[in-house]
């Protein structure tokens, strides 16, 4: 009994190790920290709102892919997507963005690009600079 139960388990494993990395291959995780440099603590009324964007056209509005807001915003912030590869287009640029905002005006926003390699399983760390009013 013992013998058939090693012959049996020894082949689901086998296909359990199979889809385990079909599944990893499957998606795409992007993580990181949002933070900003002055030394002040925001109103937990404020918002933090991170996305992933298809940035390619340069004449059109990018596209939002994944988007994840929190309140309570410290620095460093973090966050993290898993999306399936599939929703990504071959030959397209995707960044990550992130602002935070409080009672709908801006405070803070990143003011260069954060490009998404996907193959590249590294954190990101997202400069956000404040915005002059």
């Amino acid at each position: 009994m013992n013998k058939w139960l090693k012959v049996l388990t020894a082949p689901l494993l086998a296909v359990g190790v199979i889809s385990g990395c079909a599944t990893q291959d499957a998606a795409v995780e992007i993580h990181g920290e949002a933070w900003y440099r002055e030394r002040i603590a925001l109103p937990p009324e404020a918002v933090l709102t991170v996305q992933v964007k298809d940035v390619s056209r340069a004449d059109a509005k990018a596209e939002v892919l994944a988007e994840v807001e929190r309140n309570d915003v410290s620095t460093p912030a973090p966050f993290s997507f898993v999306i399936n590869r599939d929703q990504f287009a071959p030959g397209h640029t995707y960044a990550v963005g992130a602002k935070i905002t409080l009672d709908g005006q801006l405070l803070f926003i990143n003011t260069q690009s954060y490009r998404i390699d996907l193959d590249n399983n590294q954190p990101m760390s997202v400069l956000l600079n404040k915005v002059g009013h």
